[in-house]
């Protein structure tokens, strides 16, 4: 027998590329699409509605996410405690995820269980009950909720830049509380019924996708009749120019909001890759050049990050954190000051690679879950908006990471990183402001 030696370290080898599972995508009888994908070793699936209603086509703020939360609140036939006792009861789990051009409904279920409760799954999303009861109950709910979010230095930061950068856009983002008073019943059954057509609708299903689980899915889906309407054309916002770059928000208390922020480009854009991988430099993940700075070296925040939010027209970068409002101007001034360093000084080569590691690491822990692939369907669906979906975006990232040197980081970096192009909003106590 032989014995495993652990005094040798096992090989360590590159990531080259990841497998990317076939799609198969399924046009039903009644003109929609099913895209499939069998992956996993689990019993259980994820299937995801993407429906062309986003925050895009509102006419009141509030509206889409309002219908969405109604949608799992009874159905024609079903009142609210027997759909949430029917998903309870075969340990399903449905989440809804309204977008700014598009908007997803998931159910995460076991494999023999799907037949059981797929129908009650679709007819929420397609015929919902839209009750006066559950729009008042969950109108008092949002407006508890948007009461709390008002008193958090965080939420109100991250508001003030929105504004800042969509312009008067913000509030589709940001609904104010008097916006509840403003929708009725009768505003949700109209989005719902302009929008909620197979002719606007495509399927997803992730995970292990057997072909009984292919025949309900066919079948179920395939039994939503044809509305005669044609599918939504995206209403991209225009953002506006930033003539404001500095927005203050006075209000008591300890902690201090701070958010920095610039408009990006859109999802096809040949920078996007580069982007990522600047922004992982910069404050995209624990050991970043804003972590280490300002929260390990200096002690001025419990935690700092930057994100990228890019959708298909459009995106945007945000640095964001709370601190004591006496470190609100240090903290500003070290978050440009890592900026204009990353413009003029070449990343480290043992910098440059644990980014490297660290990306491909995320990625490799990432798509080894099989409902994880769900999302990026999702991406690719909504992307193709009709057409051939594509997901070769994910090696065709792996390449650049295998690539990318400490030169392309500074000019990506020089490209994007000027201060004049960055907003910067705080909410602080004014008194307390180092001054």
């Amino acid at each position: 027998m032989n014995m495993l030696d652990r005094s040798v370290c096992p090989p360590i080898r590159d990531i080259q590329s990841i497998v990317v599972p076939e799609v198969e995508t399924i046009s039903l009888k009644n003109g929609s699409r099913l895209h499939c994908m069998n992956v996993g070793i689990d019993e259980v699936v994820r299937v995801t509605v993407i429906v062309g209603v986003g925050l895009d086509v509102q006419k009141v703020p509030l509206s889409t996410r309002m219908m969405s939360s109604l949608l799992f609140e009874g159905t024609k036939d079903m009142t609210q405690t027997e759909v949430a006792e029917k998903f309870d009861f075969y340990g399903a789990r449905k989440s809804i995820l309204p977008g700014m051009y598009a908007s997803s409904y998931d159910l995460i279920s076991l494999t023999r269980h799907l037949p059981k409760i797929i129908d009650v799954f679709v007819d929420s999303v397609f015929s919902p009950a839209l009750r006066v009861d559950d729009f008042n109950r969950l109108s008092k709910i949002m407006k508890t909720n948007m009461k709390d979010l008002s008193k958090r230095v965080d939420y109100l930061s991250d508001k003030n830049l929105d504004y800042m950068l969509f312009g008067k856009n913000a509030r589709l983002i940001h609904p104010e509380q008097e916006d509840i008073d403003k929708l009725t019943v009768d505003d949700l059954q109209k989005l719902h019924s302009d929008y909620f057509n197979i002719e606007n609708v495509e399927f997803v299903a992730c995970g292990m996708i057997t072909d009984e689980v292919k025949k309900v899915l066919i079948d179920t889906f395939s039994a939503i009749a044809p509305s005669g309407r044609t599918r939504k054309t995206d209403k991209p916002l225009v953002l506006p120019e930033m003539d404001k770059k500095y927005n203050f928000f006075h209000k008591t208390g300890v902690q201090a909001g701070v958010c920095i922020g610039r408009q990006l480009f859109g999802r096809s854009d040949k920078d996007e890759k580069g982007m990522r991988f600047l922004n992982t430099v910069f404050g995209g993940y624990f050991g970043s050049r804003l972590s280490s700075n300002i929260r390990e070296e200096k002690g001025y925040t419990y935690g700092i990050y930057s994100d990228l939010s890019i959708n298909k027209h459009h995106g945007t970068m945000t640095i964001s954190t709370q601190c004591d409002n006496k470190y609100v101007q240090k903290v500003i001034d070290e978050t440009f000051k890592e900026m204009e360093i990353l413009c003029t000084e070449n990343v480290p080569d043992n910098e440059l690679e644990r980014v490297k590691n660290y990306l491909l690491g995320t990625m490799c822990s990432t798509y080894g879950n099989a409902l994880a692939w769900n999302s990026e369907m999702i991406r690719a669906v909504t992307s193709a908006n009709g057409g051939d979906i594509s997901l070769t975006y994910i090696n065709d990232f792996i390449d650049y990471i295998r690539s990318v040197s400490a030169d392309d980081v500074k000019k990506m970096a020089q490209k994007y990183y000027g201060k004049d192009d960055f907003g910067v909003s705080v909410v602080a106590d004014k008194d307390k402001l180092d001054k």
